[in-house]
């Protein structure tokens, strides 16, 4: 058995040049004040804003405002993706087409965990006037757990930290079919005049009891499976084990304040530093004895399988742009990006170096545009390119319309290119994937409404075959959608609807379904005086039926299957939610129609959705 690659001690090599640098950044610009008042407000929630990264990029021009906690019952309820492979914490399954390409530079693969998870670039940073902490638990009847912790607390007005922890652990109705995600993040963040820096850290372990899905979906209506767990499984014992942990920083150090005016907060420019290094094992693992029918192969070991891989990418980044003092209708920022990747698996053992550069000019003025680039101008992946442009208009505080296109050329993703284990091999040398898109996109916020029209093509697309190897589709292939988001009330009445349609040939091997319809159908009042809110309601999912996607736990990828079509099935999930000030408890009846309306929900092949389950959930906000 393989040794974990020992990605720690890069991370200990480099924390203390991290560390230092971090450390005469704030000691340069002053110590950190005293606490600041933390005093109740008449509602309480407002003292506690949160924001991303990408809210305080000088160049994002759409996502500019923090937000504040929201302890009120909207989606309380909606605490995981609804397209999952049957069980809480298993992966996503991919049922809405997205056009954001693949990170430029290493990209492993599609991590289909990670949408409920936190990543560098969704982590949040919070900015407190009082200590906040927040507990979010659900279960169930069977042994079903879901808890996010929380606490941030500002020390001084400039400095605040967030520590929050996130575990997902579920049985599953199915034989070996758990789930167990753990994930602890830390985050800081410390501003003054001069300089700014947001930092991260990620640890996480994920064990997903992996069973290949039941042996044949005819048996899901068979009444002597009433009792999910007696229904045959194609594995009995195979886990996946993933492991990451990271540590991220970017830096800002404003410069060119006019006249030395102590008042004036415009500087001309900004000098920016971004450091990551990030360590993932990714574990394979199954005792035996191996179904071979399942299988096909056993390249090494004809009892067992034991494959894992692991990787360290390590990345440094220098940015100058130009600030607020710059001209609003010409603003741009330059800047170059230094990665180096480690990998390993049980006979590959490599290393991976990119040199990026990236540019952009903008606007920050009613009318907005933005041009942006990226190109690897030397290394292992040379020639791939980003390029994309926006240009829109806002039409008054409440409204936007933009329309913007994107442009890649890229290297499929290592998974695609390189694999060695037991009972999957592969080595590929793939055309880049060329992808191009055009999109429509209106926001109303007074109408709740957004409504937003694409096209793409996709040329050279990579893809997983039936056999579970992944082969190139060459000819382009046109994807049209649109989505329509709306939020209705009439009187204590409300439906919020969210529509996608998606056309795809289904004669290429991509596959979503034509429409997506996710609807929220409630009443909303307060009773007693104001003292209690509640909320009863139902939310209802329906995508319409198509060949859609079998998954490959071994790789933990989809590929494409023609055996069954998947959907045309409502899931109906009646609710009642209640809050009194900032403690909330929501019940919640999902898939209620199961064995009413048809015996076959399914979301990728052979492998169901849960039958009728009942969940509470109680959520409780304190600042103090």
């Amino acid at each position: 058995m393989e040794k974990p690659f020992p990605a720690s001690k890069y991370l200990l090599m480099s924390l203390k040049v991290v560390l230092l640098s971090c450390f005469l950044g704030i000691l340069a610009h002053g110590a950190v004040a005293s606490v600041g008042d933390t005093t109740h407000p008449a509602k309480p929630h407002n003292i506690t804003t949160i924001f991303t990264e990408s809210t305080k990029i000088p160049f994002n021009q759409w996502q500019k405002q923090p937000w504040t906690v929201d302890s009120t019952l909207y989606n309380f309820q909606d605490y995981i993706p609804q397209y999952t492979l049957g069980n809480t914490g298993l992966p996503y399954v991919p049922l809405i087409f997205s056009t954001n390409p693949n990170p430029i530079g290493f990209y492993y693969g599609n991590n289909y965990l990670g949408y409920q998870l936190f990543s560098d670039s969704t982590i949040r940073y919070y900015n407190t006037r009082a200590p906040y902490t927040q507990f979010y638990y659900v279960t169930d009847p069977m042994i079903h757990q879901f808890f996010h912790f929380l606490h941030t607390q500002n020390i001084g007005k400039d400095f605040n930290f967030a520590l929050e922890f996130h575990r997902t652990r579920s049985a599953g109705a199915y034989v070996n079919q758990g789930s167990n995600i753990n994930q602890l993040t830390l985050s800081i963040n410390y501003h003054t005049k001069r300089y700014a820096i947001f930092a991260d850290g990620i640890y996480g372990t994920y064990e997903i009891d992996q069973n290949g899905g039941i042996a044949a979906d005819s048996d899901f209506s068979l009444s002597v499976y009433s009792d999910r767990g007696t229904m045959p499984v194609s594995l009995l014992a195979a886990r996946s084990t993933f492991t990451e942990e990271s540590f991220h920083f970017r830096q800002f150090l404003f410069m060119g304040y006019k006249g030395g005016d102590s008042l004036d907060k415009n500087p001309l420019l900004y000098l920016s530093h971004t450091f990551r290094i990030a360590g993932n094992t990714n574990i394979y693992s199954d005792p035996g004895p191996l179904n071979f029918n399942y299988y096909n192969t056993a390249f090494k070991n004809d009892s067992v399988t034991y494959d894992s891989l692991h990787y360290v990418e390590l990345s440094n980044d220098i940015s100058i742009g130009a600030a607020k003092g710059w001209l609003s209708f010409l603003r741009w920022e330059a800047g170059v990006t230094d990665q180096w990747v480690h990998y390993r698996d049980a006979r590959t053992d490599t290393t991976m170096n990119n040199l990026i550069a990236h540019a952009c000019v903008y606007d920050t003025g009613r009318t907005l545009y933005n041009l942006q680039g990226k190109e690897i101008v030397a290394g292992t992946q040379t020639g791939d390119m980003q390029l994309s442009a926006c240009i829109g208009q806002k039409i008054d505080s409440l409204q936007t319309i933009r329309l913007q296109g994107q442009y890649s050329d890229q290297t499929p993703p290592l998974i695609y290119e390189l694999y060695y284990g037991n009972n999957f091999r592969w080595e590929n040398h793939f055309n880049k994937t060329t992808t191009s898109s055009a999109s429509l996109i209106y926001t109303n916020a007074k109408w709740k409404l957004s409504l937003m029209l694409q096209a793409e093509q996709i040329t050279n697309l990579t893809y997983f075959t039936v056999d579970g190897t992944p082969q190139q589709y060459i000819p382009g292939i046109p994807i049209f959608s649109a989505q329509l988001k709306k939020d209705f009330k009439v009187g204590k009445w409300h439906l919020n609807t969210n529509n996608i349609y998606q056309y795809i040939s289904q004669q290429v091997p991509l596959r979503f379904p034509q429409f997506v319809l996710e609807n929220s159908l409630f009443y909303e009042n307060m009773l007693f005086h104001h003292a209690l809110q509640v909320k009863i309601g139902v939310d209802v999912y329906y995508n319409t039926a198509y060949y859609g996607y079998a998954y490959n736990p071994v790789v933990d990828q989809y590929y494409v299957e023609n055996q069954e079509k998947l959907g045309n099935y409502i899931y109906w999930d009646p609710f009642i939610s209640f809050r009194i000030k900032t403690f909330r408890i929501f019940f919640k009846l999902e898939n209620a129609g199961s064995g009413l309306e048809g015996n076959y929900y399914f979301y990728a092949l052979r492998y169901p959705m849960p039958d009728r389950t009942l969940r509470m959930g109680i959520s409780w906000d304190f600042w103090n």
